[in-house]
């Protein structure tokens, strides 16, 4: 370098040394000059406490993007997700704030979905709101501390005293006296003891295996009751439900006075009833159709009667499906079949809503389902083995076919209807298979596949139920009626 002074050289030195330190902080801090490449979804959380800029967008622990924005909009935090090119989400997920390890940073974990569409650029995917973090939980530590410390002081007040320390003297005297019965209590019960701890243990591990299922049915039922959903959500949060049964009694109060009115008039002979008690021809005119009726009821009485409940658990969804119902048989080969279907899945329509995101409109629309009642009537006729059955099917047309094997205690159906369907997740016709099989004659098991047809909603599951005959039907109810009396 002839020609440079030395002030000069050192000049270059320093820019020099500028120019790298510059370029090794936007290096280390990951900040670029350049938009980066890929595309940017959004989403919306209750809180983004802990939540920086820039920070890290991971699927199954693997990073694909970075944060690039958060602000603030009316209920909640907004936050700009911008991901790599090339990683393909799919729909159907969400997005929640999670935390590496229990002091580390925060970051956004996404979960896809199990939908065959794909999230697309400017998409807003769901959040799943955030757990509970670490301040808060030491907040809650402090209170429970100061709590304990002010109950250890109230003892020490109570026990530092002389009667204090007497009445624990008794305490513990009599505390020394009631494990002691209760030890000769255990010692003489043992034997029952043991059985109740057997039982005790079969019942916890029944319900560690439903409790989730059970939890999960409860909390799915009190949340439709909080959205005012069912006949129940609507009585406590429909006032014109409660206005609704308020006025319902008053009609029954008045009927009920009507009822008292009519019972004076036929104490006093007045009206067709009053006439029936006081005048002989009009009883004898009566006992002549009744005469008639019972003659009509002895043909009735030939059919065969079934009456039956069951319950189907749906795997996939977390439904229970039930059904109540009445089989006629009036010959070997010859039948008819009423059922009521309680249907979780009922009614289905489709709910559409604009919302504007940055003064952009878009459009959602979603499905909404209710329980609901169905009907089904069907003729069925018996050849051999072989069941075939036409008709109603839960409120649409429909057929059914059953094979039956090992004396008719194992029942292969396969069931077809609803060909015009008006659910949109539904495109084709319901489809169903199943499998039965009946013990004791009573209790029936069953399992099988349904929705085969539509992906959207096809599902295995498991059912049980309890069927009595005509003559079952006769024992159960003399039995009620003289339990009553």
């Amino acid at each position: 370098m002839k020609g440079f002074t030395t002030e000069a050289k050192v000049g270059v030195a320093v820019l020099a040394a500028v120019l790298l330190l510059t370029y090794m902080t936007f290096k280390v801090g990951g900040f670029s000059f350049l938009q980066s490449s890929g595309y940017r979804l959004n989403t919306t959380f209750g809180t983004a406490s802990g939540l920086d800029k820039r920070a890290p967008i991971r699927i199954a622990g693997v990073e694909v993007g970075q944060v690039e924005r958060i602000q603030l909009v009316e209920g909640g935090a907004k936050v700009n997700l911008r991901i790599q090119s090339g990683v393909k989400i799919r729909k159907g997920g969400y997005a929640g704030i999670r935390s590496e390890g229990l002091l580390g940073d925060r970051y956004v974990e996404i979960v896809p979905g199990k939908e065959n569409d794909f999230w697309k650029d400017g998409d807003t995917i769901p959040a799943q709101e955030a757990q509970a973090d670490l301040e808060n939980l030491m907040n809650r530590f402090s209170s429970i501390a100061d709590d304990v410390k002010a109950v250890t002081s109230s003892l020490k007040e109570v026990l530092g005293s002389a009667e204090g320390k007497q009445n624990l003297k008794e305490v513990l005297e009599n505390a020394k006296g009631l494990t002691k019965g209760i030890n000769e209590w255990v010692q003489t019960n043992r034997e029952p003891l043991s059985h109740a701890v057997t039982n005790f243990e079969s019942f916890s591990s029944s319900l560690k295996e439903k409790g989730n299922q059970l939890v999960d049915s409860l909390t799915r039922m009190a949340q439709k009751m909080e959205r005012g959903e069912g006949t129940l959500g609507k009585l406590i949060n429909d006032d014109e439900a409660y206005n609704k049964l308020t006025r319902s009694l008053d009609d029954l109060g008045n009927s009920l006075k009507g009822v008292q009115n009519l019972t004076a008039k036929v104490e006093r002979g007045e009206g067709t009833i009053g006439k029936l008690f006081t005048d002989d021809t009009a009883y004898e005119n009566l006992n002549t159709a009744l005469e008639g009726l019972s003659t009509t009821l002895g043909r009735i009485e030939k059919f065969k009667t079934w009456v039956g409940f069951r319950d189907e658990y749906q795997l996939r969804e977390g439904q229970n499906k039930g059904y109540f119902s009445i089989q006629l048989q009036p010959r070997a080969d010859k039948f008819y079949l009423i059922e009521v279907v309680d249907d979780p899945r009922g009614r289905v329509t489709e709910e559409t809503r604009v919302i504007t995101t940055d003064g952009v409109p878009s459009t959602i629309t979603e499905l909404r389902t209710q329980r609901r009642l169905k009907f089904s009537a069907m003729f069925g006729k018996r050849i051999a083995d072989l069941g075939l059955r036409i008709g109603l099917v839960e409120n649409t047309f429909g057929f059914g076919a059953d094979y039956f094997m090992f004396d008719n205690a194992l029942r292969a159906s396969i069931d077809a209807w609803d060909f015009n369907s008006v659910d949109p997740e539904a495109k084709r016709a319901h489809l169903k298979i199943s499998a039965a099989y009946t013990l004791l004659k009573y209790i029936n098991f069953e399992a099988g596949y349904d929705q085969i047809l539509n992906s959207r909603l096809n599902t295995v599951y498991l059912g049980a139920g309890l069927r009595f005959d005509d003559d079952d039907l006769k024992y159960l109810i003399a039995g009620f009626a003289g339990f009553i009396r």
